[in-house]
This record gives C-alpha cells, sequence and structure tokens, in this order.
C-alpha cells in the first residue's frame, strides 16, 4: 500500500452507524412498517436494531432483510386464524412461533444480516431480559407473551411474558450496539403496564415505574404518533396506521437529515 493511499485510508471519514428502536404496542406495529418504508424512500438504512414486542416482530424481519413491502406482502401471505385459532383455544405463542419460525427460516438472531436484540420480561423475578442469541422466533414469542391474552413463554425453565412491562422502547440497547444515532418509535402513552400485570400474576414485582424511559433517554430523535384512537388489538386498522407512521416519519425527516449532516461533518474534523 502506498504511502498516498494509507494517508486516504487513515483520514477516511468513518461511516455513522444508525440505530432504530422499534417500541410495543401490538397491532399498531403497522406504524413502524409504515416509518421503514419512508425510511427507505429517503435512502435511511439502520445498521443496528432492537425491539419490543411487536417492534421485535418487525424490528427482526427487517434485520433478516426484509424491506417494509416485504413485510406488507408477507402480512397479506399470512393465515391470521393461524394464530387466532390457537390463541382462543390455548392462548399461547404456537401459532406465531409456527409463522414467525416458517418465515425467517428457523434462523437464530445471530444469523440475521444486521445485529439485533429483542426484549422480554422475566414473570418470576419482574426484570428485563435480552435476547440477542438463539431462537428468533422463541425470542420474538418471548417478547411478545401479553397476559391475558398469551401465557407466558417457557424457556429452559423460564417464564417470560411481554417486554413491554421492562423495556418498551429499547434504545439503550442500540446504544450498546455502537449506534452513533438513534431513532425510537413509541407506539403508546408514557405510562407503567406493571399494574395490569400484578393482577393477573400477584407475585409479579417490577421495580421498572417507566418502561419507557430509557426509550427517551438515549434516542436522538423520538417518532410519537397520536393513536388514540387506534388500540393494540385493531389488525383491521393496518392501512391506516401504516400511513400514520409513513407521515409521521416523513415529518421527522428533516430533523433526522439534519442532525446527521451534522454528525458526518464532526467526524471529519
Amino acid at each position: 500500500m502506498g504511502f498516498f493511499s494509507w494517508l486516504f485510508r487513515r483520514n477516511k471519514p468513518k461511516k455513522l452507524k444508525l440505530g432504530l428502536a422499534l417500541g410495543s404496542g401490538g397491532a399498531k406495529g403497522f406504524v413502524h412498517i409504515g416509518a421503514l418504508k419512508a425510511f427507505e424512500e429517503n435512502g435511511i438504512e439502520f445498521d443496528v436494531v432492537a425491539g419490543t414486542s411487536i417492534g421485535s416482530v418487525v424490528g427482526a424481519f427487517y434485520s433478516a432483510g426484509y424491506s417494509a413491502t416485504d413485510i406488507v406482502e408477507l402480512l397479506k401471505r399470512i393465515d391470521f386464524g393461524e394464530i387466532k385459532n390457537l390463541f382462543m383455544i390455548r392462548m399461547d405463542t404456537s401459532g406465531m412461533y409456527n409463522v414467525i419460525d416458517r418465515e425467517i427460516g428457523s434462523k437464530n438472531i445471530e444469523e440475521l444480516n444486521k445485529p439485533f436484540k429483542a426484549v422480554a420480561t422475566v414473570l418470576e423475578t419482574g426484570t428485563e431480559h435480552v435476547f440477542d442469541s438463539g431462537s428468533v422466533a422463541e425470542a420474538l414469542c418471548a417478547s411478545s407473551s401479553i397476559p391475558p391474552f398469551f401465557k407466558p413463554m417457557v424457556i429452559d425453565g423460564v417464564r417470560y411474558v411481554d417486554g413491554a412491562y421492562t423495556n418498551s422502547i429499547p434504545a439503550d440497547l442500540v446504544k450498546d450496539m455502537g449506534a452513533d444515532y438513534i431513532v425510537g418509535i413509541d407506539l403508546s402513552a408514557r405510562e407503567s403496564k406493571s399494574g395490569i400485570l400484578s393482577k393477573i400474576f400477584p407475585t409479579y414485582k417490577s421495580n421498572v415505574e417507566d418502561p419507557s424511559a430509557k426509550g427517551y433517554e438515549f434516542s436522538d430523535t423520538m417518532i410519537h404518533p397520536d393513536l388514540n384512537d387506534y388500540s393494540a388489538v385493531q389488525f383491521w386498522k393496518g392501512n391506516e396506521m401504516f400511513d400514520i407512521g409513513y407521515q409521521a416519519a416523513i415529518d421527522a425527516m428533516p430533523k433526522i437529515k439534519e442532525d446527521l449532516e451534522r454528525l458526518k461533518k464532526s467526524k471529519k474534523k
């Protein structure tokens, strides 16, 4: 390698690592897909991803190489009766597991195209658990097992419930993965849900007062659209929520692009 080649490589600015933290919210996850579509159209690709509940599901597919359009097409192919029937009979995540495992291909988290983490809550201790290795389908089911709709997901003898109870927008995990700039997406009101869980499981105790706090602390930009007219079970309103997510990301785009340009300039100095 010649001197000038070495000097050029040495002074070449380091590429910014962009991170995405996708929040919990059930059917409101269509917002995430709409936002991803807006980012794609604006040439913004995220390098590291973390998600909770539905955020973990969308995040895992994105990390596996699915585009927003791919995810929408996947949802059109899914037989929701496969999930609903098992849900009504057993109240477990078997149907969800089958769909995820089939579509992603029985992959482990380490095999995804992008670094990815999913958040669940350990029922016995009320503590956060981070899945950064092992079965993608198991991790996503654990992260999405929200009572009373689903029974806890049991993995190696440990019972897991929805990560929304401990870290609903895991921007801190994205920061730990080395992100220089983090976008978070909040699908819900900033309030604790641990009271709901303690009514179902009286022994449940959590020391997390505000599960969304880390999301707001570690995100450089938080996208938080108004979803007061939507609930976590209104999957039939997916198209509306997709559009809301798309527009919310478009509205945030000037700030995000300005921030990124400023960061790039600071990296050159």
